[in-house]
């Protein structure tokens, strides 16, 4: 079966929520797209993220973007604390300087800042929630 990618735009919208509310300033919500994948033969994936080479943005004169790939069958099964967890360990994977290259997971300890970000988060949120629910 072939792979088949469609923009998410519901994602890049939950991206941005999440880059906002967890103040990840050193990221550009709208320099980071999501996809779904249909058909990706990954057994133990559920997303990933990718990053463009210095040497391409150059070539082409770009400015660094992201792409978060939702492997459609998983995620979209997930309940939404759980698809927040995976975005935030996709987000964890840009680096401070936003330059388009990768963190890799030996870098920091992935599940115990997504830990601690989705505590905040949830946080966040339902401060959110109570205040809309009061006015």
């Amino acid at each position: 079966m072939k792979i088949r990618y469609v923009q998410a735009p519901d994602l890049d919208k939950r991206v941005k929520r999440i880059v906002k509310l967890l103040d990840l300033s050193h990221i550009d919500p709208d320099r980071v797209k999501c996809v779904r994948s249909y058909g990706t033969n990954a057994p133990k994936t559920i997303a990933r993220i990718h990053g463009i080479s210095k040497a391409f943005l150059t070539g082409v004169g770009m400015k660094p973007h992201y792409v978060i790939e939702f492997i459609a069958e998983k995620f979209d099964e997930l309940p939404d604390d759980e698809k927040d967890e995976i975005i935030i360990h996709e987000l964890l994977h840009i680096p401070k300087t936003f330059s388009g290259s990768l963190l890799d997971h030996g870098r920091i300890d992935f599940d115990g800042e997504v830990k601690i970000l989705h505590k905040i988060l949830k946080r966040k949120l339902s401060r959110e929630t109570s205040q809309s629910s009061s006015q």
